[in-house]
C-alpha cells in the first residue's frame, strides 16, 4: 500500500527568477537549457510570484435531467502577478506599459567609417573627448559597428575624426568593411522614456524559473500582455517597487500560451 502522506512532496519555492524578452526571441525546450541572450532578468522581487487560473464554463442542462448534462469551456484565463523591486530600463519599461528608455544625446551629424582602421570622420566638428560616450545611428556596413549601441571615444586626432572602443580605453574597434551612419550622437548620461500610446498594449515573453532544492521549474509566458499599470509609492521610509501583473495570450503561431517544464524527483523525472 503507498504511503499516504508524504512531507517530502511538499513543495516551497524558496528562491527563482523572473525574465523578460521581445516576442521572437528563442526559448528554451526544458528547464536546464540557458536562457537566451534576448532574455534579460528582472532582478529582486518581493515574494516570488502569484499564478491565477479562471476557467469559465457554460452550463447544459436537459428537460429530463436535474443533473448538469455538460460543461462547455467558454474561456481560460491564466495570469501571473510579481512584484519588482530593482529599477532599471527593463523593469521602467514594464512599469510604464511598455515605454522604450532612450538615451537623451547631442547630434553630431553624419558620419562615414573607414575599414580597418576604424576612423570615424564626422560632418561636422564633434568637440568630443577621449572617453566621452556616442552612438551611431542608421549605420549601413562597418561591421561590427551596430547603431543605438553605445560606444566610447579611443582617440580625437582631429575636430572631425576619431576612433571608437567598446568600453571606456578598451582596444579600437576595426570594422572589416567600411560604412557610413546617418547620425552620430553623444549620450549625455539622462535618459527620456517613450510612453506608448494607450490603445497599445505592448507584447513579449516573460520566464519565470523557482527553486526547491533539486526541484525546479520552469514557466514560460510566450506572448504575454500588462493587464493593468503599477501603483508605485514614492517614499523616503521604502524602496520604491512595481506591482506588474501579466496575462498570457494565445501565441500567433498557433502553440501554447504557458509552457512548464520541470525536474522533480516526487513527480517522476
Amino acid at each position: 500500500m503507498p504511503a499516504l502522506v508524504n512531507s517530502g512532496e511538499v513543495r516551497v519555492a524558496g528562491s527563482g527568477y523572473l525574465y523578460k524578452a521581445p516576442l521572437g526571441t528563442p526559448i528554451p525546450a526544458d528547464s536546464t537549457t540557458a536562457w537566451n541572450a534576448g532574455f534579460s532578468s528582472l532582478g529582486y522581487s518581493t515574494e516570488g510570484f502569484t499564478m491565477k487560473q479562471d476557467l469559465k464554463t457554460k452550463e447544459v442542462t436537459g428537460w429530463q435531467s436535474l443533473e448538469l448534462l455538460r460543461l462547455i469551456t467558454t474561456a481560460l484565463n491564466r495570469s501571473f502577478s510579481f512584484e519588482l523591486q530593482q529599477s532599471n530600463k527593463n523593469t521602467l519599461a514594464l512599469a510604464w506599459g511598455g515605454a522604450a528608455i532612450v538615451p537623451n544625446a547631442v547630434s553630431i551629424g553624419t558620419a562615414t567609417i573607414a575599414i580597418t582602421t576604424g576612423v570615424v570622420t564626422t560632418s561636422v566638428a564633434h568637440s568630443l573627448n577621449v572617453g566621452d560616450p556616442v552612438q551611431l545611428q542608421g549605420v549601413t556596413g562597418a561591421a561590427p559597428l551596430v547603431a543605438g549601441t553605445t560606444y566610447y571615444v579611443l582617440t580625437a586626432p582631429t575636430g572631425t575624426t576619431l576612433t571608437l572602443a567598446a568600453t571606456v580605453g578598451g582596444a579600437l574597434i576595426a570594422p572589416t568593411a567600411a560604412g557610413t551612419a546617418t547620425g552620430i550622437v553623444k549620450v549625455t548620461g539622462s535618459y527620456s522614456l517613450t510612453i506608448p500610446d494607450a490603445s497599445v498594449i505592448a507584447n513579449f515573453i516573460i520566464g519565470i524559473d523557482w527553486f526547491d532544492g533539486t526541484a525546479t521549474q520552469r514557466i514560460i509566458i510566450q506572448r504575454a500582455a500588462l493587464t493593468s499599470l503599477p501603483t508605485v509609492k514614492f517614499s523616503r521610509m521604502d524602496s520604491v517597487s512595481y506591482a506588474i501583473e501579466v496575462q498570457a495570450l494565445a501565441p500567433t503561431d498557433g502553440t501554447k500560451s504557458v509552457l512548464v517544464y520541470g525536474t522533480d524527483a516526487a513527480v517522476g523525472y
